[in-house]
């Protein structure tokens, strides 16, 4: 932990009193520590800990780099450990679960999971991954009950899984002081990867745009390019931001280097957005259709499918196929993210009845993000239920007075898209 000031010390909150640690150069120490890993994994058939420490390599390299394919090598590592010592091996289930989850086979590392903690029932880091994977999974007590149980040891691990949590439940101001303690203690340890250090602030940003302070938003998404200046998700997120103020140049910048590192759904979204308000018709057409071919040929692993989704029917385009993508991700995750995206493909595709039922489910746990409640008034709304929709309005607006409905949102993450 790097060294803190007491003069900066706030009552009650030991991490006010921290200060960020020195940046490494993570690239150059991981193609190292992979290199060597690597030529050291075929001289021992039967040694189980290089393959799980290549498997924790890998993941973090795809966090960096976005390769799918250095995940798929992770899944592989982490197996190959778990063939040759199949129990007592919780580092290596820990690397599979994860490989896993950021393939999307949610209830695949949830069994994993759950074998992990029947070796290791008192370890609280595997409840709190347990309790995320429940939370994709919509099972919002059972992560409930696990964050009571386990979740009060005071780490960033555990309170990054209940600021989730909260957020999900609709304590948006508990999420964000989860969530900035949780921020101030990675940010403040020496070694954790710039990356993830990254990736609190980001998160921190989505919270803080969520709540419509949308100056805070801009200043943590800034922040986290700061420590890792290739962060994809900081530049989508100052890109959505920007949009929601109308600053369309700054929404270009940061989308075209958003791009540039990996194309999803989101980010072309955004460019081709800023492109249009710009007069670039031409420009924006192009990164449309772009969009297409990452669904074509860059969506191998369904990993974007959401994204897809929202993206084709907040412009109206592809309508029946968005409704169609919407229902494949519920097959693979129902949380109300899920739900919002089945609701709102269903209603812009003409599925009524659909919509209004996915609409109650996505707003069940009183979410805090303002999108959900905007959709569930569109739904309310042509359903003749004008209360409902006045009041779904109402807290979209008490939520986020900023961000304009039809501007593009995150979905998920807090670990997946």
């Amino acid at each position: 932990m790097w060294p803190a000031f007491a003069s900066r010390a706030v009552a009650g909150d030991p991490t006010a009193a921290l200060t960020p640690a020195p940046l490494r150069d993570d690239v150059t120490i991981r193609a190292k520590t992979i290199a060597f890993e690597e030529s050291r994994a075929p001289q021992d058939a039967e040694d189980q800990i290089t393959p799980r420490l290549l498997a924790e390599q890998y993941l973090q390299r795809y966090r960096e780099r976005g390769d799918v394919g250095d995940v798929l090598r992770a899944q592989a590592a982490a197996r190959r450990s778990l063939r040759i010592q199949p129990r007592n091996n919780i580092t290596a289930q820990r690397e599979l679960a994860a490989a896993q989850l950021t393939l999307h086979q949610f209830r695949d590392a949830l069994a994993t999971v759950r074998t992990a903690r029947s070796e290791a029932p008192g370890d609280a880091g595997l409840a709190m991954t347990e309790a995320s994977l429940d939370m994709e999974l919509g099972d919002y007590r059972a992560a409930q009950a696990l964050v009571a149980r386990h979740g009060g040891g005071g780490d960033e691990a555990t309170e990054t899984v209940a600021a989730r949590l909260a957020e999900l439940t609709g304590d948006l101001p508990r999420a964000r002081t989860l969530l900035g303690r949780a921020t101030r203690r990675a940010d403040a340890v020496y070694g954790v990867p710039n990356e993830r250090r990254a990736w609190f602030h980001a998160r921190s940003g989505e919270l803080a745009f969520e709540a419509g302070d949308v100056d805070a938003a801009l200043r943590e998404e800034r922040t986290a390019l700061a420590r890792f200046p290739d962060d994809v998700q900081a530049l989508t997120d100052a890109a959505r931001f920007s949009a929601a103020l109308g600053r369309w140049n700054d929404v270009r910048t940061n989308a075209e280097h958003a791009v540039r590192l990996t194309p999803s759904p989101e980010n072309l979204g955004l460019l081709a957005d800023a492109q249009e308000h710009l007069g670039d018709g031409a420009a924006a057409r192009a990164a449309r259709d772009e969009i297409a071919a990452v669904e074509r040929i860059g969506n191998a692993q369904r990993l974007v499918d959401r994204l897809l989704a929202l993206e084709y029917a907040d412009h109206g385009t592809r309508l029946d196929d968005a409704y169609a993508i919407a229902r494949r991700e519920l097959a693979v995750r129902d949380d109300v993210f899920a739900e919002d995206t089945l609701a709102w493909t269903a209603a812009r595709a003409g599925h009524w009845p659909q919509a209004r039922t996915a609409a109650a489910r996505a707003t069940a746990w009183n979410t805090a993000d303002p999108r959900l409640w905007y959709h569930a008034g569109v739904i309310a709304e042509q359903a003749g239920d004008r209360d409902r929709a006045v009041a779904c309005y109402d807290h979209a607006l008490a939520l986020n007075r900023i961000s304009p409905p039809d501007s593009p949102t995150t979905r998920g993450p807090g670990s997946t898209a």
